[in-house]
């Protein structure tokens, strides 16, 4: 893999999201608390099935997601394969506060403590990027909800030209960028124009989830460059 190698940001096509969620997977590991409840058994056959099934269904469903690969092509040949992943969503109302409005909660999250939980989680998360949305009055935010980069090709540009596609579109419709972005997405984004509002984003789950693990998140905003 030498310099030759050439990173490129497309849409992702049909047929493609099991090798994105393996990629998003492998990107994130054990990492990140959020992620692994958002997406169960992420690092198995039967979660990366059920991973891609529900994004699949996500980028049908929403004209304003855009689902983005980022691909390495080598310097040889048009050979291209997937290395990171990354969702940006026009986001000119505010997300449902209620998980089940969004997603089959009963299937995703058979047991009841994790549905609860994810439940809970959920009403949190999305707080800051509802208010960023009322601010916007009427104009929309534009949120990078999803990023990962497979770790054997991370520092290699590609988290950047994903996260740049979103900066760019943001820019050119006048409006703020922002991510929920875990610790070591969070360079990343800085490089990429975005600044921190909140250190660590508050997750008040109640006292029977403290033992678990509880998601560390940066919110992060940028304001559009004109």
């Amino acid at each position: 893999m030498g310099h030759a190698n050439k990173i490129d940001v497309a849409v992702v096509a049909d047929g493609e999201m099991p090798a994105c969620v393996e990629v998003l997977s492998k990107a994130f590991g054990h990492d990140a608390p959020f992620v692994d409840i958002y997406l169960p058994n992420h690092d198995t056959p039967s979660g990366q099935a059920q991973a891609s099934k529900r994004l699949v269904a996500w980028q049908q469903s929403s004209e304003n997601s855009t689902f983005l690969k980022a691909v390495m092509r080598a310097d040889q040949g048009d050979q291209e394969h997937i290395i990171g992943l990354a969702v940006w969503t026009l986001m000119k109302e505010a997300p449902p506060a209620e998980l089940s409005k969004i997603e089959n909660v009963e299937e995703v999250w058979p047991d009841k403590d994790d549905r609860e939980f994810m439940t809970r989680l959920w009403r949190e998360y999305v707080i800051p990027r509802t208010q960023a949305v009322k601010d916007s009055e009427g104009k929309g935010v534009y949120v990078l909800e999803l990023l990962g980069v497979h770790p054997e090709y991370q520092r290699l540009g590609a988290g950047k030209a994903l996260v740049k596609w979103g900066t760019k579109a943001a820019d050119e419709q006048n409006i703020k960028a922002v991510v929920e972005g875990t610790p070591i997405g969070r360079r990343c984004y800085e490089q990429c124009g975005l600044s921190v509002e909140i250190e660590e984003m508050r997750f008040d789950v109640g006292e029977e989830y403290a033992a678990r693990r509880i998601p560390k998140l940066a919110y992060m905003t940028r304001e559009p460059q004109t």
